[in-house]
């Protein structure tokens, strides 16, 4: 499933489509929150914060091509 739709789905309130999402997006999170915090455990708690605000503001998303890294 393309990530636009999954994120189309997330926004109506499909947890499994947001969960799919940050399946893909995980490692691409890892690296980029342990390349500013330089800490393996600081990384880890920077994208369980991450996530976490990405989940309760999912469904503010307006534009599901904006839902992406860099």
């Amino acid at each position: 499933m393309e990530t636009e739709q999954l994120v189309r789905k997330a926004v109506k309130g499909n947890d499994d489509a947001f969960l799919q999402l940050i399946h893909i997006y995980k490692v691409d999170l890892y690296k980029t929150a342990l390349s500013f915090l330089r800490n393996e455990e600081e990384a880890l708690e920077a994208i369980q914060e991450v996530t976490y605000r990405a989940y309760k503001g999912i469904r503010k998303v307006k534009e599901p091509t904006y839902f992406k890294l860099g």
